[in-house]
């Protein structure tokens, strides 16, 4: 019988974990596999390759930057919520001084404010607190009561601000959900190239310490990731 060759052992894992890290290393291996011309895979080329390692990359650096975005935005309408919260008796008040305590409720609704439960507000639904809220500032004015520090000049501009963060939140949420649709797709189709050649370097260099070195020339083994 031929001597058999040992197992191959890696203490290094193949490929990274990190999206950024396993990006760089596609780049890295895409001119190698093209400037190879024996390496070839039945799937796939060299050139198509180079496309998706390029592909892939934009689509990490465009899932940060549209992740980046998001949370400012949302930390933003988080503080409007709040501050909706903590003031809006003052426009119950105001209505109270005109109407009196038990005639004020019935022109709740004409200024946006809904009962829930035992609780007058604002619906807690951004989408609909954005409409809420522009039927607020209308409601001040038709009902004459817009003057003064808790009047038009405080709650037009949390108004006009809410609906621009709504949808810009939602359009971020979106930028967000396509972003890692793309990029999570093109990460498996990177995986399945890199393991593929990984495996044909294998099966031509039997010599672990040739085939190593091969998987160093591609940009495989590195340090650490």
């Amino acid at each position: 019988m031929e001597p058999t060759q040992p197992i191959k052992t890696r203490r290094t894992p193949l490929l990274p974990d990190g999206d950024q890290q396993l990006a760089a290393l596609a780049v890295l291996v895409a001119p190698f596999w093209a400037a190879t011309p024996w390496l070839t895979l039945r799937y796939t080329t060299a050139a198509a390759f180079t496309t998706l390692a390029s592909g892939y990359q934009a689509a990490v650096a465009s899932r940060q930057q549209a992740g980046a975005a998001r949370p400012i935005l949302a930390d933003e309408i988080l503080e409007l919520d709040q501050l909706i919260e903590v003031t809006l008796y003052r426009v119950k008040n105001r209505l109270v001084d005109k109407y009196d305590k038990k005639k004020a409720p019935k022109y709740y609704a004409t200024l946006g404010i809904t009962k829930k439960g035992k609780d007058y507000l604002i619906d807690r639904e951004r989408s609909k607190r954005a409409a809420a809220l522009t039927m607020l500032v209308a409601g001040l004015k038709s009902e004459k009561i817009d003057g003064g520090e808790w009047g038009t000049s405080f709650w037009q501009p949390i108004a006009e601000r809410y609906n621009e963060l709504v949808p810009l939140l939602a359009d971020a949420s979106g930028d967000i959900s396509q972003a890692v649709a793309l990029k999570d797709t093109q990460r498996d189709q990177v995986e399945q190239v890199l393991y593929s050649i990984a495996k044909v370097l294998d099966a031509n260099y039997p010599d672990d310490a040739e085939y190593k070195a091969q998987l160093r020339a591609a940009g495989f083994q590195r340090e650490s990731y």
